[in-house]
């Protein structure tokens, strides 16, 4: 069996003591706290951990798929008529913002509980281009003051408060 030396300070004897009462001994007590210590850890990490992205980006007829390393900030999405534009958001492993933007049709204007539905009676429905998924593409800007000239208020200000907020929050609850 191993053995490992802890120093205690004189200030958390009485912890160590109450804890070694609770746990049955003083290295049971270490390792339950070990452990604990070590899953909250990796439960932090794995939210503000970089993994591979991959999102499909269309110029002209030619879809592409790009990938890089990053994280997933947010999501957000704006209603325009009878099109939904989807904001996919990512902070890059070099600190950029990046930013795939989908253009689709707004699905759930056609599900309505009532058959008189007027999207049925809007003649941009039966466009053919309305039917189809619009711009797919894909932005990387430095930072957020370079994305602010490009993008809508409501998108940018999701972006600000996801960059300020924590990527975990501990509640004491």
């Amino acid at each position: 069996m191993a053995t490992k030396n802890i120093y205690v300070a004189d200030s958390d004897v009485e912890l160590f003591d109450t804890a070694a009462d609770c746990a049955g001994s003083m290295s049971a007590a270490v390792v339950a706290g070990l452990r604990l210590y070590v899953e909250r850890h990796n439960k932090e990490t794995e939210r503000t951990r970089m993994t591979q992205i991959e999102l499909d980006v269309q110029d002209g007829p030619v879809v592409t798929t790009k990938r890089f390393t990053g994280r997933k900030l947010l999501r957000y999405e704006l209603r325009d008529g009878l099109r939904v534009v989807t904001f996919r958001v990512y902070l890059t492993a070099r600190e950029q913002i990046a930013i795939h933007t989908r253009n689709d049709p707004d699905w759930s204007r056609l599900s309505s509980p009532s058959e008189d539905n007027p999207v049925w009676e809007d003649e941009r429905t039966w466009d053919a281009d309305w039917w189809s998924t619009g711009e797919r593409s894909l932005r990387v800007f430095p930072d957020l003051d370079a994305a602010a000239a490009e993008l809508p208020a409501e998108v940018l200000n999701a972006i600000r408060n996801a960059l300020t907020e924590p990527a975990v929050e501990n509640l004491d609850i």
